[in-house]
């Protein structure tokens, strides 16, 4: 995890992204916006309340991530995810997408 207290540098990073709600096998669809080491901001066709956690794919890694805030937005709802649980493998995964993004 990012260890700094400053806010991790986003990335822009706009890729589908698949969500499940812990316990159900329901899957949410969603799309990113940004991407960070700590989180991801993503525009959701089902959005849920902060507290939520999730279980994500994206397209080159996944883990669990809470829903910290959602919003409204012209072309949809936002929801700000934090990251709480990723493997090595996809933590370095993670990054070698953000080192590829352009800034945000």
């Amino acid at each position: 995890m990012y260890s700094s207290n400053a806010p991790a540098p986003r990335r822009y990073v706009q890729e589908p992204v698949e969500l499940r709600p812990e316990r159900t096998p329901r899957q949410i669809f969603a799309e990113s916006r940004n991407l960070s080491e700590t989180g991801m901001l993503v525009v959701s066709e089902d959005p849920r309340p902060p507290g939520t956690l999730l279980r994500f794919n994206f397209y080159q890694f996944g883990g669990w991530a809470e829903v910290v805030w959602r919003r409204q937005s012209a072309e949809g709802p936002l929801l700000g995810l934090r990251f709480v649980e990723m493997d090595a493998q996809d933590r370095a995964q993670l990054r070698r997408v953000l080192n590829r993004a352009g800034p945000y």
